[in-house]
């Protein structure tokens, strides 16, 4: 018969197992994390790159096409908190906090991006073939 009562070499393994799992976490959740920078692109060339810092604020104006853009640094995040074009949808993007996120004002070409330090340089993948 299988008897439903834990026992005290059960809770030696679950311990062991949940310390190990802690010791493979920890280089991850204790690692530093990596620079943030604002990158803002107007006709597809860099105008300015940021590296954001706590405690940094600015408000740049960009000139675009057929207008202008303001983006607002406060801190590690970034926003276009006023653009003159008719769909507005760059302002409503909100803020960005992370790397790899963007806000587009098409009418105006500018393009507003984070990046970060680890996502320059580095090969994602490798594909190759078969036979």
């Amino acid at each position: 018969m299988c008897s439903k009562v834990l026992r005290i070499g059960d809770f030696i393994i679950i311990t062991l197992v949940l310390l190990l799992a802690g010791v493979v976490a920890a280089p991850f959740v204790l690692a530093p994390s990596n620079a943030l920078y604002c990158e803002i692109h107007r006709d597809g060339a860099l105008v300015q790159r940021i590296r954001l810092a706590e405690g940094y604020t600015n408000v740049i104006r960009v000139e675009g096409e057929h207008g202008y853009d303001l983006v607002q640094i406060d801190s590690k995040r970034v926003a276009i908190i006023e653009a003159d074009c008719p769909d507005q949808v760059c302002v409503q993007t909100g803020w960005l906090t992370r790397a790899g996120q963007s806000a587009v004002c098409l009418p105006n070409r500018v393009i507003v991006k984070l990046t970060g330090t680890a996502d320059t340089n580095e090969v994602d993948a490798i594909v190759g073939s078969v036979g």
